[in-house]
């Protein structure tokens, strides 16, 4: 196996350590979703792994970060997660619609919703604790007539329901609670009750229309890129079709996506215990590195000759044994066909965590991204030292 050789790059520092936690287009901010990583960051890998016109893949794509910031730099950015949430508004952010589209689509759900006509108890009661009565009506309503189609609007529209569904803001639907992940029920009953907070009656539509022109205020990509909701062991793309694969793949099981995004799901049409078994999760060493050797193969396959793949990763700690992922990964990389090239390794402050609320020893407290050529790279990078 390659001996891994670390570089600090204060490149990558200056690209996003020290910018704003809302650094970026307003795209970005469609929906808060825990363990994404930074945009600024995004930025820096595209533009200094690919060129314009490429074709650049995430194939666990989250929130959509990376193909957006593909998108807003000349590239076309592509997508892929089995997380029905994460794909909705990673397709939202590479296929965006102007807001005269949303203000026609809302403007055609007011004549043909009907709020009055739902029950609340068409809501499972851990639904309820959520919401006022009047606007879980408003949303059950909403929720019928977006699941009548699934053009490009209607997705965006519901990409924006999943960023107000709960949260603290003056838009959010929800009592006041995290932004970023769906809270347990159980505790939420008791932190309302201790703290007396009150469901607020929203008026969902104009809090879609506030929401739709927050995320669209710096307008468009100037290029259209694509989503795909597939397992990443089976890529819906041709052999040396994509020309940087840049992605953050699965912690072990640190973010547990389905239970974070329970509340999501449900307005999805989703059960989350049906859905985290189809996501991959574990705490064995042995079966993570099987099911990323399976996925880096994949990930080579679809790649051009020339190109990079850059892994987000970073040094796990599991339990009180920190797992330096990098090197974890190393081998599999190399058994799938990849040449290392550099690890760039750098510190995250706690307040640049994305799960601030996890105990000193877990989760992820240094980032490194893991750069892999497939077969002669087709450009030199300036500031990276070949791995020997």
């Amino acid at each position: 196996m390659t001996e891994l050789a670390y570089i600090v790059s204060t490149e990558v520092v200056d690209s996003w350590k020290n910018v704003g936690r809302n650094w970026g287009n307003s795209l970005h901010r469609i929906m808060s979703r825990t363990g994404s990583f930074p945009p600024a960051l995004a930025r820096w890998v595209v533009e200094k792994f690919s060129e314009r016109g490429d074709v650049v893949l995430d194939p666990f794509s989250g929130k959509g970060t990376a193909p957006l910031e593909a998108c807003l730099t000349g590239r076309v950015g592509v997508g892929n997660d089995l997380a029905p949430e994460a794909y909705v508004v990673t397709r939202a952010k590479v296929n965006p619609v102007s807001l005269k589209e949303v203000r026609s689509w809302l403007e055609h759900a007011a004549k043909v919703m009907r709020p009055d006509a739902v029950s609340v108890y068409d809501a499972e009661e851990n639904v309820r604790v959520f919401y006022h009565p009047q606007t879980l009506k408003q949303i059950l309503a909403i929720r019928e007539v977006l699941f009548e189609s699934d053009d490009d609007v209607s997705n965006f529209v519901k990409a924006c329901m999943l960023g107000i569904l709960h949260g603290s803001s003056e838009i959010s639907l929800s009592v006041p609670c995290s932004h970023s992940f769906s809270m347990a029920p159980d505790y939420l009953r008791r932190y309302v009750e201790r703290h007396g907070l009150k469901r607020p009656v929203r008026n969902v539509l104009a809090s879609l229309m506030k929401k739709a022109e927050a995320v669209l205020a710096d307008g468009l990509p100037p290029v259209r890129g694509a989503a795909f909701n597939t397992d990443a062991l089976r890529l819906p793309f041709a052999d040396e079709s994509v020309d940087l694969v840049v992605t953050s793949p699965p912690y072990f099981n640190l973010q547990t996506y389905a239970w974070d995004n329970w509340l999501r799901l449900w307005f999805l049409g989703y059960d989350y215990r049906v859905v985290g078994k189809r996501l991959f999760g574990t705490q064995s060493v042995p079966r993570y590195v099987s099911f990323m050797e399976k996925a880096l193969r994949e990930m080579f396959r679809v790649l051009r000759f020339g190109g990079f793949c850059v892994l987000v990763v970073g040094d796990v700690k599991l339990g009180r044994k920190r797992v330096d992922m990098a090197e974890l990964l190393l081998e599999p990389a190399e058994d799938a066909g990849f040449v290392p090239e550099a690890v760039i390794s750098d510190g995250i402050r706690r307040e640049h965590k994305y799960l601030m609320y996890l105990r000193p020893w877990q989760g992820v407290d240094r980032e490194k991204l893991l750069v892999l050529a497939k077969g002669a790279p087709r450009k030199r990078v300036r500031g990276l030292v070949r791995v020997s």
